[in-house]
């Protein structure tokens, strides 16, 4: 089942469908390639009538640390950064657009973050239906301190106005527990006892019948189509693509591409000091 796949593993454990993100080394950059094979092992899965729960996971200690290229991950026609505005908002039209496949599955999705849930992380585990986390877990956005908004903005819908401002003006990150407390992740557990206890949670939801599971995440889906969802994500994505040419961002990626990634990541949150309790 894993076979055409080069970033995933993909098994069938029962009604469940469980996908891992496999690069544990490089923290489980979510790369065009990967995008596309998350997407496409979901679309399997929905379309296979022997499934009823998926559940979203990862090896190693991030769930995903965000974003990333690779060389051997990039196919012709692939977005290169900063090519130009317009190209910018629609290859962030084009994101939020994909990760809509994840949130519009006819069936239930379950996003196992353990370690690093940060960046493009969110994006994911957000568009899935619930989210389990260790207890753990850093969970957030800081790229907002220097680069632009979150493309696909599903943080209102999940904690509120202020709880979104709050996170999403700072910058800070949330561990498993404290996201726990502010509603964003439906429950948590010690990392190693997050296997079992997603997949218990999975296993109970599939004792019920794919096609009731399927209409009642409609009905709620619907609910939050009625907020305004799908209209707030495109507004997100153009909106990153106007930060990208924010000066701050213009600096940062300059100081970025002299002394690389790492560094001026921990140079700008030397700032903001260590993570504080919220």
């Amino acid at each position: 089942m894993t076979d055409e796949f080069a970033t995933l593993t993909v098994e069938q454990i029962d009604a469940v469908r469980r996908i891992t993100l496999n690069r544990p080394a490089q923290h489980n950059p979510l790369t065009p390639r990967c995008i596309r094979e998350v997407l496409n092992a979901v679309a399997v899965a929905e379309a296979d009538r022997t499934v009823r729960v998926v559940i979203i996971r990862s090896t190693g200690r991030s769930f995903s640390s965000g974003y990333g290229f690779v060389a051997e991950d990039v196919e012709p026609g692939d977005f290169a950064p900063h090519e130009s505005t317009e190209s910018d908002v629609t290859a962030m039209l084009d994101l939020a657009s994909g990760w809509a496949r994840v949130w519009e599955c006819r069936i239930p999705v379950i996003a196992q973050v353990q370690g690093n849930c940060l960046a493009g992380g969110t994006d994911l585990a957000l568009h899935c239906d619930l989210i389990v986390a260790a207890d753990d877990a850093r969970i957030g956005f800081p790229p907002v301190r220097s680069m632009g908004v979150p493309p696909t903005n599903m943080w209102l819908y999940n904690v509120g106005p202020q709880w979104a401002k709050r996170l999403l003006l700072t910058g800070d990150t949330l561990s498993g527990l404290q996201a726990r407390d502010l509603g964003l992740v439906v429950g948590t557990a010690p990392a190693d006892h997050l296997d079992e206890v997603v997949l218990d949670l999975a296993s109970r939801m599939a004792l019920i019948g794919r096609d009731l599971l399927i209409a009642n995440k409609r009905v709620v889906n619907m609910g939050v189509e009625l907020m305004g969802r799908s209209q707030l994500q495109k507004f997100a994505a153009m909106n990153d693509a106007i930060g990208h040419q924010a000066p701050e961002a213009q600096d940062f990626s300059a100081r970025m591409a002299e002394i690389g990634l790492r560094d001026a990541v921990r140079e700008r949150d030397a700032a903001f000091g260590p993570p504080r309790p919220i």
